[in-house]
């Protein structure tokens, strides 16, 4: 039978999702903590997308198809009993037999915060900027990237594909007393396409690039340097299957 994983996870202390040969992953955590229940079976974990290294996740969706007569509840309790603190199962359903984690998925939600003063408590969750950013232009930048644009600017090069356009149906900032967050909603996302996005939006919020330069950027027109926001104020939020 085929299952679906919801899964929340910190991730300081990970090399993204995607097993490694040396390094901690959370796709390799959950692997061994069902090779540990279902022993007899071979196990692959198959996530909706693979968060970088210090990405963290509110629903991260998995699947993974295994025999067994064990019911979800007690494959949920199973696995979280093998994993660290730092990531939880929050769901386990049977799904159909075609339901692919990364395939079936329609669309994915992120958001990223950015705190304005220093927090012990928010230091792992969201990028420090106490420098003082254009309010106006930062929400100039998000309205310009919504709709279908090729995003070949904000993509690492060695994983540039032959399509590389993006639909982008939501993007926006919220501002707060401590800070601001960005939300971004997409048919697909390319390697630390958000973190150079939101780098790269910071900027002409300092008025380092001009806002006509950040739209050429989004256009696959200009070719000079973006910038990359850290990953530790990422969130993959949601994954939409209808």
């Amino acid at each position: 039978m085929n299952y679906k994983l919801k899964i929340s996870y910190d991730g300081t202390n990970f090399c993204g999702w995607q097993t490694q040969r040396k390094d901690r992953t959370v796709q390799n955590d959950i692997e061994n903590a069902l090779s540990k229940i279902f022993a007899d079976q071979s196990i692959k974990l198959i996530g909706s997308g693979r968060t970088d290294s210090g990405v963290h996740a509110i629903n991260q969706v998995a699947n993974f198809w295994i025999d067994t007569k064990m019911h979800e509840e007690e494959i949920r309790l199973a696995v979280n009993s093998h994993l660290k603190n730092d990531i939880y199962i929050n769901e386990c359903k049977i799904i159909e037999e075609d339901f692919h984690a990364r395939y079936s998925a329609k669309k994915r939600e992120y958001y990223y915060n950015i705190s304005t003063f220093f927090s012990p408590f928010n230091r792992r969750y969201s990028w420090l900027i106490r420098k003082k950013i254009e309010k106006n232009r930062l929400n100039e930048c998000s309205h310009l990237i919504k709709g279908i644009h090729d995003f070949s600017n904000f993509c690492k090069t060695s994983s540039l594909k032959k399509n590389n356009q993006c639909e982008i149906f939501d993007s926006r900032w919220e501002f707060t007393e401590n800070g601001f967050c960005y939300f971004i909603k997409s048919n697909r996302f390319l390697h630390h396409m958000i973190r150079m996005l939101v780098g790269t939006m910071i900027e002409v919020g300092r008025d380092k690039i001009k806002i006509n330069d950040f739209k050429n950027l989004t256009n696959n027109k200009n070719k000079f340097s973006v910038v990359t926001a850290p990953s530790h104020g990422l969130f993959l939020s949601n994954v939409y299957y209808k």
